[in-house]
């Protein structure tokens, strides 16, 4: 049984909105596996994480082998300062800073960012998802580029809050 990127992503919008702690699925060789909140399921032998967008849902798709583990963003984490937030990617995905390819970028550092202020893209599946800042203040750093392999809940950009 195979299931299309496009299938995929109908299904983890329809988690997004249930209401659920664990979520099965299995079809042939087609195992998936979602848990709300946690770690990913003991059972699955190589998990990979990845949210929709809004929401705290962490899915754990698992393939027939071969499996091809993500690859890991240069980008290391770094620990904030203090006061300082971290946003966090919500998803596994390709990272993008600006809206589209030779724009300027969404943020810089020393920019003042809203609430509701866009400071990047993740890309899912074709499927563009704004990330949004979530606090008010400065921005203080940049720890994934252009173009970045992210994690999901990898640190994206450092803000410091405005009292």
């Amino acid at each position: 049984m195979d299931l299309d990127l496009e299938e995929l992503a109908a299904v983890i919008e329809l988690l997004d909105k249930a209401d659920f702690t664990d979520f099965r699925y299995e079809k042939g060789d087609l195992r998936i596996a979602v848990r709300r909140g946690g770690p990913p399921l003991a059972d699955d032998a190589t998990p990979r994480q990845v949210a929709p967008a809004r929401s705290a849902v962490a899915s754990t798709p698992v393939v027939p082998s071969p499996q091809v583990a993500p690859a890991r963003s240069a980008v290391a984490p770094t620990a904030p300062e203090d006061g300082t937030v971290l946003i966090r990617s919500g998803m596994l995905g390709t990272f993008y800073r600006s809206p589209k390819p030779g724009d300027p970028p969404f943020v810089e550092i020393g920019d003042k960012v809203e609430t509701d202020s866009v400071v990047g893209i993740v890309e899912v599946m074709k499927l563009m998802n704004s990330v949004a800042a979530g606090v008010a203040g400065e921005v203080t750093a940049v720890h994934a580029q252009n173009g970045d392999l992210v994690e999901f809940d990898q640190p994206l950009i450092s803000v410091r809050p405005i009292a």
